[in-house]
Formats: C-alpha cells, structure tokens, sequence
C-alpha cells in the first residue's frame, strides 16, 4: 500500500529551476536541447551511502513514469540554460552548432526501514555533438538532496527533486563550461 502510494506520488512532477546566476564562462556556440529520457526510481534502501558507481545496480522499482511530462521537463531544462547563458543560442528544433542529448534519472532511496529521509540522487548522462564533424564529448551530472518521509503526496517529492535536479544541471554544466575542447 505504501509502496503504490509513492509510486503514485512522483507523476506529473515538472523541475522547476531556481533562479540561476549566469555564468562567467559562456561557450561561443549554439546547442540544441533533447531531453530523450526523464524517468524516476526507487533504489534498495540505502543504495545512495555505498560507493557502486552504478546506482542503476540498485533498482527495486521504476515510479510512475516522469516520461509524461518529458516536454515539460526538456522546457524547463531549456530555461534554466537560458538564465545560465551556458551558449549563445538554444534550440530545440532548428540548426544549431551543437546538439545537445540528456537523459536524466532520478533515483530514490527510501532510507533504512523508512525511518530516515528519502534520498534523491540525479544522474544526468549527457553527449555535446558537433553534427558537422559528428565529434563527441560525453559528460556525467550529479546531484542529490534530501526530503521529508511524511508521504503526504507528490508535494514532497517536488522540493527535494528540484534541488537535486538543479544541482546535477550546476555539475553538469560546470564541466562543459570549463572543457578546454571547446575552446576555440
């Protein structure tokens, strides 16, 4: 019973990024931005404290699928860049320098015996492509916070996700920013 109620608690979530302080690294290129993959997990508990790399490893469940609202997602996600200010321009349809791929997986750690915080960790396996020369950099970000254990809904799911999504985004796009392969 518990376990359908949380499973049915992460549907329609949409990351709802925080304000964001552009950064002093602008790439000089434009990026096109798809998000091909947006999907939550429940992981064994305390999967989130052991040093496997491959949290993936640790599956016990998939929540109600954030595919749903994957549009949703890929827009606030666009946002975000936007106010980061990471590229010059950004696309999610039209010809752009790079192409930018995502998949974002958040994975939930219910805690020892549900009696400790929910962990949410967020991996976000990404590849920057040159279509021209079809070139490749893959980068990895990772984020994670903590939330409340009341279940009361999917409003307690909201906040902790959001932290740890924008804390991935920060990660991730820290990395290309500072990638000397993308220097000119």
């Amino acid at each position: 019973m518990f376990m359908a109620f949380l499973v049915a608690g992460c549907s329609g979530l949409v990351f709802q990024p925080a304000p964001v302080v552009p950064t002093n690294a602008p790439l000089p290129y434009s990026a096109k931005v798809k998000l091909s993959q947006v999907e939550a997990y429940m992981v064994k508990p305390g999967a989130t404290m052991i040093a496997d790399p491959h949290i993936e490893n640790h599956v016990t469940g998939m929540r109600d699928s954030l595919g749903k609202a994957k549009k949703e997602w890929e827009k606030a996600i666009t946002d975000y860049l936007a106010a980061r200010k990471t590229f010059t321009y950004l696309s999610t349809d039209s010809q752009t320098d790079l192409d930018l791929a995502m998949q974002l997986n958040v994975y939930i750690d219910p805690g020892v015996e549900y009696k400790f915080n929910h962990v949410y960790l967020v991996r976000i396996d990404t590849t920057l492509t040159d279509p021209h020369t079809g070139q490749l950099n893959r980068y990895l970000g990772l984020g994670k916070s903590a939330g409340e254990v009341s279940r009361g809904g999917k409003e307690d799911d909201q906040g902790p996700i959001n932290s740890a999504v924008q804390s991935a985004l920060n990660d991730l796009f820290g990395k290309i920013e500072n990638d000397p392969r993308l220097r000119l």
